[in-house]
């Protein structure tokens, strides 16, 4: 039983802890440190000095941004603390790559927005692709594309085909609510392939595309929409897609900054750029 006159007030017991007042009673309501005893009639909180070890622990743990869930796993079940630990590791490691993306992209944000992109009109012929499809929100599109695009380069590694063929996505004009969308990679017209047990053939049609070539991180393409779609509104043609991206550049080895991808948009045949 704890001894009354070892009590700490709250004050004491922060000063001790190195801890805010406010931050103690924040531990309370989330339970992660309980004072000791709570004065029925004022309310007031004290803390054994036995609780030290918990509360520098715990503060430990918040300036290393670990997670209030996470401390409270770590306290009730010590024998988790290494996976516990593990798995925050990684979270705030993926914090840290978006910020640091959201960074670059600030960086280069001016530049992409005043740059001159010159749109210009190109004949696709229909092309064979072997081909995923997939669907995402508009805030995880480039994630997910990005993953199924390492699938469908994963499977053309298994059937011999030629990873460095042009990669294509497509995509609808508009972002609303969920996209459906596919991505392949263009290859030679193979009977064994095309006739064969592979489910993931597809054909592109071709036809006449007004494009914008833009470099750059795929989070800064609505810049180049933006150019290729004002263009059309001017030549009255309605941007209803489906849109293709083409990317030129493999990111692997120009890094974000370096890839240039083609943003094309079917049009009529008399269409002039």
């Amino acid at each position: 039983m704890t001894d009354p006159a070892r009590l700490m007030s709250i004050g004491q017991f922060a000063r001790a802890a190195r801890m805010t007042v406010k931050a103690l009673r924040h531990y309370d309501r989330e339970q992660l440190l309980v004072p000791a005893h709570v004065d029925p009639a004022t309310g007031y909180r004290y803390y054994d000095p036995a609780q030290l070890a918990s509360a520098l622990r715990i503060g430990l743990l918040r300036r290393a941004d670990v997670s209030v869930a996470a401390v409270r796993e770590v306290l009730n079940e010590p024998e988790r603390e290494g996976d516990v630990l593990a798995a925050e590791e990684a979270r705030i490691e993926r914090r840290a790559a978006r910020a640091a993306r959201s960074l670059a992209l600030v960086r280069s944000l001016g530049k992409a927005v005043t740059a001159d992109l010159p749109v210009t009109v190109h004949r696709i012929p229909e092309r064979t692709v072997l081909w995923r499809e997939g669907c995402a929100d508009a805030d995880t599109l480039d994630e997910v594309a990005s993953e199924l695009i390492g699938a469908v380069l994963g499977e053309a590694r298994r059937l011999g085909l030629d990873e460095s063929a042009p990669v294509v996505g497509r995509y609808p004009a508009a972002l609303d609510g969920e996209v459906r969308f596919g991505v392949g990679l263009e290859m030679p017209v193979r009977p064994d392939l095309v006739d064969g047990p592979v489910s993931c053939i597809a054909v592109l049609p071709g036809g006449v595309f007004a494009g914008v070539d833009f470099t750059g991180p795929t989070a800064l393409l609505p810049v180049a929409y933006h150019v290729l779609f004002a263009r059309l509104a001017d030549a009255g043609v309605d941007a209803g897609g489906p849109v293709r991206e083409y990317y030129l550049t493999d990111p692997a080895q120009v890094g974000e900054d370096g890839m240039c991808t083609r943003v094309l948009h079917p049009v009529p045949e008399h269409f002039r750029a």
